[in-house]
This record gives structure tokens, C-alpha cells and sequence, in this order.
């Protein structure tokens, strides 16, 4: 079943998507100011949430239960997507938002490990932002894998996942089912602009990568396409990981920063505050 909601946002306007027992395909979509509330419950499989405040906003958000149970392991397959337009205030702070959350609620365990992997993304600004990024769960895994979404929906943010300018702030990470993770965070200080593509990820048990989902079979992921940074102005950007038995950064390069099985034993972190342009070419972590 198909339904497809064109609402005008106004002051205060909050979904709640329930889970059906067929297929289900429901798509909200928005234009207007205010605040805007959406959650997507796939029965106790996924729960997916995006939220929004501003001056002006608009977008299309997509949620997907397959009610397929593959190999009956009582594990459904979910999607959701959000792609979305936010204009602030111009208040020299960031004063508009978005933020878009995806929980992976079930696992077949005794194969795949627990539950409880997590996807957080979110654009703060007074300026302009534009925010494109999907998260598919199943029995096995959570994976956030981009190109897909890009090719059906069309790019909001010129082939990048999160854009912002003015006095903004970025944010995504990925966590395991131990809360392990990775983040990765920009910042402007006004005309600034920050442009971060994080094409695939996924996160399984207590591993997780963050912009290294690896493809063609060769376990890297493609090297300056994955995970960038692009920024002009005057702002700072991080990335941050923690993890208790290892981690790898980049693709390709070999660095490794060990762990002694300890609890967050492995961190990583790289600041760079900057003036002018540039960029940093894959910015991706993995970790166990």
C-alpha cells in the first residue's frame, strides 16, 4: 500500500507512522514554516525520527516496512529516508533545525549480535542547510548505503549528504549495539559554507564504520568518494571515534589504533580549525 501526504507546515505539526501487517510505503511531504515532528514505527524492528524548526523547511520524508520476515527469523526489513531544505533566521546563531534518527530495534542475535545500532544526523543554522540521508535495517545489520537514495530522489545537496552556511553546526554519527561509534562534526562562523558526504556506512553487532562500507569485494571503500569535507570561511571540523578492541582510519592507509578489549580502550580524534578553503578527502573509521 502506497500513500503519499503533502502537508503545509504551520506552527505545530507531529506524525505518528504506525506499522501495518502488509507492505507499507508512507511518504510525508512538507513546505512551509514552524515545526514539524515525524515518527516511523516499524513494530519493534525500527524506529526512525526526524524533526524539524525554522523559519522556512521543506522535504520529503519516505519510510518503508517490507513485512517480509526473510528466513523467519521474525526480523522485518525497514527503510527511511529524509531529504529536506532549512532557511534560519539570520540571528548570527544557529536558530532553525533538523535532525533525523534511525534505531535498529531487532537482530537475529544468535547470528548477528544484539540489537541496538544507531544512526544521528543533524543541521543547526541561521543560515541555509540541506540534509539527504537513508538507513536500511534487517535481521542482520543496520546499513546506510546512499547512492540508492540519490538516484530515486535526485540530489538535495550537490551530491553531498549534509550542507550548511552561515553560523551553523553538523553533526553525524554511527554507534553499535555497545554504543561504540563514530562522529563526524563541522562548524561555520558566518559566511561560511560546510559540505559533508557520507555515502556509506554500516553497523552490525558491536562493529561499526563509518563511511568505509566496503564495495566491488576489494574491503575498502571507494577512496575520495565516501566520506569528504569541504568547507570555505572561517570554521572547524572533527572527527571522533571511540571503540574497546580496535580501530581503522581511512581506507587504504593502514593506520590502526589498537584496544585492549577495555571500554572505549581505542579513540581517535582530529581537529581542524581553518580559514579560507578546504577539504579533507576520507574521513572514514571502523571499529569493533
Amino acid at each position: 500500500m502506497n500513500k503519499t501526504i503533502f502537508i503545509a507546515v504551520a506552527l505545530l505539526m507531529m506524525f505518528t507512522l504506525p506499522a501495518m501487517a502488509d507492505p507499507t510505503t508512507t511518504d510525508v511531504v512538507w513546505n512551509g514554516g514552524g515545526t514539524l515532528n515525524i515518527d516511523f514505527q516499524v513494530s519493534n524492528d525500527m524506529l526512525a525520527q526526524f524533526d524539524a524548526a525554522g523559519f522556512a523547511h521543506q522535504g520529503q520524508f519516505h519510510g518503508k516496512n517490507f513485512a517480509d520476515n526473510p528466513y523467519s527469523y521474525n526480523v522485518d526489513t525497514a527503510t527511511a529516508f529524509v531529504k529536506a531544505t532549512l532557511a534560519g533566521g539570520g540571528s548570527g546563531q544557529p536558530d532553525s533545525f533538523m535532525q533525523f534518527q534511525v534505531d535498529r530495534l531487532d537482530s537475529k542475535s544468535s547470528m548477528y549480535g544484539p540489537a541496538g545500532q544507531q544512526t544521528y544526523s543533524y543541521i543547526g543554522t541561521d543560515g541555509t542547510a540541506e540534509m539527504m540521508f537513508g538507513s536500511t535495517t534487517n535481521y542482520a545489520a543496520m546499513t546506510n548505503a546512499q547512492y540508492g537514495w540519490g538516484n530515486t530522489y535526485g540530489w538535495t545537496t550537490n551530491g553531498k549528504n549534509f550542507e550548511a552556511t552561515g553560523y551553523h553546526y553538523i553533526k553525524h554519527q554511527i554507534t553499535d549495539s555497545s554504543a561504540d561509534g563514530a562522529m563526524v562534526e563541522a562548524w561555520g562562523n558566518g559566511p561560511t559554507t560546510s559540505m559533508v558526504k557520507c555515502m556509506g556506512e554500516t553497523s552490525q553487532g558491536s562493529a561499526f564504520n563509518m563511511a568505509r562500507l566496503p564495495v566491488c569485494g576489494d574491503g575498502l571503500a571507494w577512496l575520495g568518494n565516501y566520506g569528504t569535507f569541504q568547507g570555505s570561511g572561517v570554521g572547524q571540523f572533527h572527527v571522533g571515534a571511540w571503540a574497546d578492541n580496535g580501530l581503522t582510519i581511512g581506507s587504504g592507509t593502514g593506520w590502526t589504533i589498537p584496544g585492549n578489549g577495555s571500554d572505549n580502550s581505542a579513540t581517535y580524534n582530529l581537529w581542524v580549525n581553518y580559514a579560507g578553503t578546504w577539504s579533507w578527502t576520507d574521513f572514514g573509521v571502523s571499529g569493533n
